[in-house]
């Protein structure tokens, strides 16, 4: 992770010019947010920012205020260009310091009677959290360090919820195949330090939630929204599908699904906006076309003896509106007692 060019650093503009006193004065006006002491944003562009964009910047301001910081958990997954499932609610800091841990005060500051200054205090910061984590080995990331991957996959997987933690190890499995370090169909539990790591984890409980999720986590997940769907389906108890089926017909190559269920004959597709906002992005015209091809694609595999099922982001945040879905498409459930069978992914 790079610094954002919005964090203005008061230090680098004092040697810069030898003057600090012009940020001290729009600080005053409220025009900028101070992050951390000697760390500020315009305001406009705080209050312009995605939550996500926000958090990288406060994460970034934490980077540079205190020395060589490590970033921890779902932060180190941003720091490493990881996806996350949904913001992280604080800047995750590792230490080695049992009584250094939990949460600091915050410095986030907006001055100022300004409608700006307001609507930037009510979208708030992540406040700086500090986390047990001993023989931290850290590694760098732009300008800087983090927890590793396998130690990134490793605490997620240990402390965070399902879903949040399969959004991750798939995103760790998805690099460290590119890296040459998972095999081609490979679960992230194969790679040998992080079956070393699962392991050493002492607590029963927390050892079988963190196998879980290393024993599903593979490459194939293209997306946040992928995987996801995988963990919700996971938990509502059906049967993990294949994913990235090729499928042809008389006429050639038809399309590449997202999720398979071979037995059922049922093709699964998750509908992120992501898959036609870099048409949109040319004009309504080159938007409708995307969807008629898609609508095309549909057809031709339904014509193949495929049921196709569609879901997005809002059924996954209500899954009883997926389930729903999964059913009338001739899905069931496992039935109750029969364990998952991590193996079916593919």
């Amino acid at each position: 992770m790079d610094i954002p060019p919005q964090l203005i650093d008061s230090s680098a503009r004092l040697a810069l010019t030898g003057s600090t006193a012009a940020i001290h004065r729009s600080f005053r006006a409220g025009h900028l947010v101070r992050l951390r002491r000697g760390y500020y944003v315009p305001t406009t562009d705080w209050i312009s920012a995605k939550p996500h964009e926000r958090h990288v910047l406060a994460t970034a301001a934490v980077g540079l205020a205190l020395d060589g910081p490590v970033f921890y958990g779902e932060t180190a997954a941003v720091v490493l260009g990881l996806p996350t499932l949904r913001v992280p609610q604080f800047v995750d800091v590792a230490t080695d310091v049992e009584g250094k841990t939990g949460r600091r005060p915050g410095t986030f500051t907006v001055l100022g009677g300004e409608s700006v200054a307001e609507q930037a205090r009510n979208a708030g910061s992540y406040p700086l959290k500090f986390h047990l984590r001993r023989n931290a080995e850290p590694v760098c990331s732009g300008v800087f360090q983090s927890t590793g991957l396998v130690d990134t996959a490793l605490d997620v997987m240990r402390h965070c919820p399902f879903s949040n933690a399969l959004v991750v190890a798939d995103g760790v499995a998805r690099l460290l195949a590119q890296q040459g370090q998972l095999a081609a169909g490979a679960r992230l539990v194969d790679h040998p330090d992080v079956a070393a790591g699962l392991d050493g984890i002492r607590a029963v409980a927390t050892q079988q939630r963190a196998i879980r999720v290393a024993a599903m986590a593979h490459a194939l997940a293209e997306s946040a929204g992928e995987s996801y769907s995988r963990a919700v389906i996971e938990l509502l108890g059906f049967e993990q599908p294949a994913q990235q089926k090729d499928f042809s017909d008389s006429s050639g190559f038809v399309g590449r699904s997202d999720f398979w269920w071979p037995e059922q004959r049922v093709v699964g597709e998750f509908d992120g906006r992501g898959k036609y906002l870099d048409e949109a992005l040319g004009g309504g015209d080159q938007a409708g076309a995307a969807v008629y091809r898609e609508k095309l694609r549909e057809d031709r595999i339904r014509d193949l003896g495929m049921k196709v099922v569609r879901w997005n982001w809002a059924d996954l945040e209500r899954p009883g509106r997926l389930r729903a879905k999964l059913l009338r498409a001739g899905l069931r459930p496992r039935p109750r007692g029969l364990p998952a069978d991590s193996g079916a992914c593919f």
